[in-house]
């Protein structure tokens, strides 16, 4: 029995903990397989209970020759695996004069230093995690950024292409780096590409405000695309009575739709033609800077942060707001991904907007943001999707 006490687990941690957070943070930590396989290996050696109790330490006894051989390792190899484990604080080597390991005297790979390290090791797994998330927005604005360019070129005349200010632009864009070697950049290189990448954006956004005779067709933007997708598709804000039963349910994609919902004497079925000249004159004054005004207040934010210092807002820094603000909804990145594929990015960014707007309906909230947008990409498919009469209804709550 020993007075002496020792660092133990924070409180709900056991050993077996432990070791999935070492396995999680093996990159970041250096340890590489055959290494992470020896450390945990001499773990589970120990008792679990020495790990959580102040009176114990947790020891591995067994001679270096004897783990060589359980684990397939040279001694040689385990002596250089040991040396680094104790390098980096995760283990102690504690032994008698003569080199031997022995539980009298509690001789051994000791694994208290390890205990101690664990809220460092906690905290580094949740900058790893945040490390990852920035990362993938990067990743995902980039995307945005290439889609972007490619619209413009794709759409561009043959004098524009010609040009030598667009040539030199093609010229930068070129030289980007391939999509696959962004996982492996540093996150302060990869930020800088993003910045830079936006520039050029928005180079390239001047560059065809400038020519009249820049695309030889329409740009999709925010009037072109609603009028693109809602043709034949008018409506207006019901003025009948709304169920008030839904509220606290899942999704209300009800919110979006295309067929009349009221009774017959509602608005809704009375619109006609009046419905369609507000619905025309509504779509002419769709600018961001209408858009940004329907936005909620922390999409709003987004964009701003997007826009940054540049004077004039343009729908690229609404999509790009659209691509941060995804994952705080907690929208899947593949529904998103898939929204775009089917909607392009400024059809999935105005949804987008739309459900984070709708979350506060005084009425029927969105509380699930990611089945939301499922279920408008899913209207969208099959020719359903009324993206102008949301809208519409959007404008109304703000009273713009």
């Amino acid at each position: 029995m020993t007075d002496r006490t020792f660092p133990t687990l924070p409180q709900g941690h056991q050993r077996f903990s432990v070791e999935q957070l070492l396995i999680e943070l093996a990159p970041a930590l250096g340890l590489r397989g055959g290494r992470l396989h020896a450390l945990l290996y001499m773990m589970k050696q120990t008792a679990p209970g020495d790990w959580t109790r102040p009176d114990r330490e947790p020891v591995y006894f067994a001679p270096q020759d004897q783990t060589a051989e359980a684990l397939n390792k040279t001694r040689r190899a385990l002596y250089d695996d040991e040396a680094a484990l104790e390098a980096a604080g995760l283990i102690e080597k504690r032994v008698k004069g003569n080199g031997s390991r022995s539980p009298f005297g509690g001789c051994g790979i000791v694994f208290s230093r390890l205990i101690a390290l664990v809220p460092d090791l906690m905290h580094l797994k949740e900058q790893v995690a945040a490390e990852r998330l920035r990362r993938k927005e990067l990743r995902n604005r980039r995307s945005t950024y290439v889609r972007h360019i490619k619209r413009h070129l794709r759409d561009a005349t043959d004098s524009s292409l010609a040009h030598p200010r667009l040539l030199s632009i093609i010229e930068v864009f070129d030289a980007w780096p391939e999509a696959s070697r962004l996982a492996n950049m540093q996150i302060g290189a990869l930020e800088h590409h993003i910045s830079e990448a936006q520039a050029l954006c928005t180079t390239l956004d001047d560059f065809f405000e400038t020519r009249r005779d820049s695309t030889a067709k329409a740009a999709e933007n925010f009037p072109c695309f609603i009028q693109e997708n809602n043709q034949d598709n008018l409506s207006v804000i019901c003025n009948a009575n709304v169920d008030k039963g839904s509220t606290g349910k899942p999704a209300h994609t009800e919110l979006i739709c295309s067929e009349p919902i009221g009774p017959e004497g509602c608005l809704e079925n009375k619109c006609g033609a009046e419905s369609a000249a507000r619905n025309t004159q509504f779509i002419t004054q769709l600018t961001p800077e209408r858009i940004f005004k329907l936005a909620s207040s922390d999409m709003q934010a987004y964009i701003l942060a997007c826009q940054g210092e540049i004077p004039t807002l343009r729908e690229l820094h609404i999509i790009d707001a659209a691509t941060r603000i995804i994952h705080p909804l907690g929208i899947n990145h593949d529904a998103w991904i898939k929204a775009v594929n089917l909607m392009g990015d400024v059809g999935a960014a105005l949804c987008v907007l739309l459900i984070d707007a709708n979350r506060s309906h005084p009425t029927t909230p969105v509380r699930n943001p990611g089945g939301a947008l499922r279920a408008m990409t899913a209207r969208h498919k099959s020719g359903k999707l009324n993206l102008v009469g949301s809208l519409i209804g959007l404008a109304r709550r703000r009273g713009l």
